[in-house]
């Protein structure tokens, strides 16, 4: 077979990817897991930040907006280094671009020195070319002390997906020459085939047939970039950090924390075999047996010390808090493999309350341990709740922050609420107290979009908002039903309207989004 040529990537081109932000890549974030893991990662409220395949560069963006420092983006597809270049031109700030491939970049002269590199799901479709690439430019160009985020798809949870993956390529390939909706289309249309016709693969692996039937519900382009790359790369824990033993990197601990929960995800039986082995190698590769894990969002660093308990405590207890959200929004329910656990209204009832607590400001773990109903508590319990919270996605840890975060997140939201009426749709906006990115449904920017132009009763905000759907031919809804008439529309728009202003702008204004 020839080697192939420019003409022929062997990356999946044919559809632009999925614009979607991702927290787990932020710098905050990335401390965070190395605080909570007790390891001192030497990432600083400035960094050196780089995101190799950035994708449509919205996290990279809101990051840059969000951090001082200096970061870089890079991804081979030009028209996601246009859309960056188009989400950066809304701030200043020290955001590098560049539409190169991983060994064109990784030879530059002119790199820095990194505190962070993150790489959202591109360890599984590159080649190994690729892949060798990344270590030595990790190896090179991280800091000591430096952190990697690593997410992509794993064994043993794939076993039986990667034939379904196979199908699909096969289909997709045996259709050149038609366009890229068609091709994915043929590639569904193939395996669907083979599914159907009562075949013993199937029949024998109940997970590959649901995983295959589950497939029409996701859009081309998260196919195209899914499933259809050349280069296709599921590997076990152990094979990615054997590769990155080669950069001097170290397990820290996984980005989901809720991973950490085992009352959600192991067996009793699963958490003493767990307990019996200290090698972190061999104890995320029997987690992941005993979840059949699929994906994992994994951190790493390089060199990092650990920290002592009496260190990791003092920095747990001065550790700022934020909602992200009104209580009422809050599930105090977590579900893993084990099915679910409804969490302690004694513990979580009051922590809750006095998060929220005046208008929602940001709080220490020891401001919060004096609360009211808080204080009786066991710090230990108090510190994993709010572990857990933040795993949830409910709560942030917060910090101070710069004038110029301030006025640079200001404008990347101005250009969220601009795209709120004209599209494309941003779902995340900037907070300057979290450093990275909070999800705002598009309702709550149209409420806000008249809020920041003057609004300031619900009826004000409805009609503002009603305008826009009469541009746009949008209609509200109330009960899962779409409004008629225009006094209807307003009706609805205006109850959201007064839960936006009684509850939505306090928790703006603590996020500093106002």
């Amino acid at each position: 077979m020839s080697a192939p040529t420019a003409q022929q990537p062997r990356h999946y081109a044919e559809l632009e990817y999925t614009a979607g932000y991702y927290h787990e890549l932020g710098p905050a974030h990335l401390r965070f897991c190395g605080l909570i893991a007790g390891v001192d990662v030497a990432v600083p409220e400035a960094p050196t930040y780089l995101e190799l395949g950035m994708g449509q560069g919205v996290s990279v963006a809101v990051h840059a907006a969000a951090n001082d420092g200096d970061f870089w983006g890079v991804d081979i597809n030009p028209a996601h280094v246009e859309n960056a270049t188009s989400l950066a031109a809304s701030f200043d700030s020290a955001l590098h671009l560049d539409a190169q491939g991983f060994e064109t970049f990784a030879a530059r002269d002119d790199l820095p020195l990194f505190d962070a590199i993150t790489l959202h799901g591109v360890w599984s479709w590159v080649s190994d070319a690729s892949r060798r690439t990344i270590v030595d430019l990790i190896r090179h160009r991280l800091k000591p002390g430096g952190v990697v985020y690593l997410s992509y798809n794993c064994q043993p949870g794939w076993a039986s997906r990667s034939p379904v993956r196979h199908l699909l390529k096969l289909g997709h390939d045996a259709r050149p020459g038609q366009d890229a909706e068609a091709r994915i289309e043929a590639a569904l249309e193939f395996m669907e085939d083979v599914a159907a016709a009562d075949g013993r693969f199937f029949a024998e692996n109940r997970p590959a047939a649901s995983h295959a039937a589950s497939l029409r519900k996701v859009g081309a382009q998260y196919l195209g970039h899914e499933y259809l790359n050349a280069d296709w790369h599921v590997p076990y824990f152990s094979d990615v950090a054997e590769a990155l033993s080669a950069a001097d990197l170290g397990f820290v601990t996984s980005a989901r924390l809720l991973d950490r929960v085992n009352a959600i995800h192991l067996p009793p039986a699963g958490v003493a075999l767990m307990d019996r082995h200290k090698n972190p190698v061999l104890r995320e590769s029997v987690r992941d047996f005993l979840v059949n894990q699929q994906f994992r969002p994994d951190v790493f660093a390089k060199g990092a010390r650990m920290l002592s308990s009496s260190e990791q405590a003092a920095r747990l207890d001065a550790r700022a808090f934020v909602l992200v959200c009104g209580l009422d929004e809050i599930d105090f329910q977590l579900t893993g493999v084990q099915g679910e656990m409804i969490l302690s209204e004694a513990t979580y009832g009051p922590l809750a309350v006095a998060l929220a607590s005046g208008d929602f400001h940001p709080k220490t773990a020891t401001d919060l341990m004096t609360a009211p109903g808080v204080s009786a508590l066991r710090r230990s319990d108090v510190i994993a709740a709010l572990i857990t919270l933040v795993g949830m996605g409910v709560l942030r840890p917060a910090r101070t922050f710069s004038p110029h975060i301030r006025a640079r997140c200001g404008a990347f939201n101005r250009l969220v609420l601009d795209r709120a009426v004209t599209g494309p749709h941003l779902k995340h906006m900037a907070s300057p107290v979290t450093g990275g990115g909070i999800l705002t449904p598009r309702s709550a920017q149209l409420f806000l979009r008249a809020w920041l132009a003057g609004a300031r009763t619900p009826d004000a905000i409805a009609l503002s908002v009603w305008e826009v759907f009469q541009a746009t031919h949008e209609r509200a809804a109330r009960n899962g039903k779409d409004m008629i008439t225009r006094d209807d529309n307003l009706s609805a728009l205006g109850d959201m309207a007064r839960r936006f202003l009684d509850q939505t702008v306090p928790l703006y204004r603590a996020l500093a989004i106002v």
